[in-house]
């Protein structure tokens, strides 16, 4: 999979690397590797919810043109609190490119979204970074920190009744199939761990399962005789991700 994104990038392509010994300091301490990118490289993945004076931000662009979108940000509005720089350049809209938006088309996607709006958004020197080296700027570069939605990392220890979960292979929203945790018995390890019933396992002591069918994952459960580590994602920051198209974005730590 590795290659065929690489082959599919053309003639340039933006990697990514550590040296092995940071990596695997990053991987035992639980890092999230797509986090560990510089800062001023990165774009702004914000998720903003209005209020009463609206969201917080206004957008210009120069007349005649399409797809140039700086936001001015209000101080301590809807938009500040999420994270919006204040001068920075709009690349996305609910997951959607603005590179062929007009003013109004725009103005009309605002309208539409409702009481909440997720931004892709970066400061001038980050969109002249991408721009010179002729790379697109995506959701998946972006510091998230700033999301109301995370993964979960849940380490169960066996009791004398077991984890207390039920394991089940189900379709995804973003298409595909997925493992799910069902019937989290009140009282025993998985609920105590703080495990939800639909959330989605992402990977299993440290590993991704992406590619794994049903009874692998199991079997990589069950690996280690009396406790487990799992990633997992409940199904509304699952949605979220998918419609952001950065469904991929949540397990680039490992």
């Amino acid at each position: 999979q590795v290659v065929q994104k690489i082959k599919a990038s053309g003639n340039q392509v933006l990697l990514a690397v550590l040296d092995g010994d940071s990596y695997e300091a990053a991987k035992s301490l639980g890092r999230d590797l797509s986090q560990m990118l510089p800062d001023d490289i990165r774009p702004r993945l914000c998720h903003v919810t209005r209020d009463k004076s609206g969201f917080g931000f206004s957008v210009s662009c120069p007349e005649g043109t399409k797809g140039t979108f700086q936001l001015s940000v209000l101080q301590d509005g809807p938009a500040d609190r999420a994270g919006v720089p204040p001068g920075s350049w709009l690349l996305e809209l609910n997951g959607d490119s603005v590179k062929s938006y007009s003013h109004t088309q725009l103005t009309k996607k605002l309208k539409q979204s409702g009481n909440k709006v997720t931004l892709l958004v970066a400061s001038s020197a980050v969109e002249e970074f991408y721009r010179l080296r002729g790379l697109r700027v995506t959701a998946a570069l972006a510091d998230t920190s700033r999301l109301p939605f995370k993964v979960r990392e849940l380490h169960l220890v066996k009791g004398p009744a077991g984890y207390g979960f039920l394991l089940k292979e189900d379709d995804c929203s973003s298409g595909g199939v997925g493992q799910f945790l069902w019937d989290v018995d009140a009282g025993l390890p998985a609920q105590q761990a703080g495990m939800k019933e639909g959330d989605r396992v992402l990977a299993v002591n440290g590993e991704s399962i992406e590619g794994l069918d049903h009874e692998q994952t199991v079997d990589r459960i069950r690996a280690r005789e009396d406790q487990v580590t799992l990633l997992v994602i409940d199904p509304a920051a699952d949605e979220f991700y998918h419609s952001v198209g950065s469904g991929g974005m949540v397990l680039l730590w490992l």
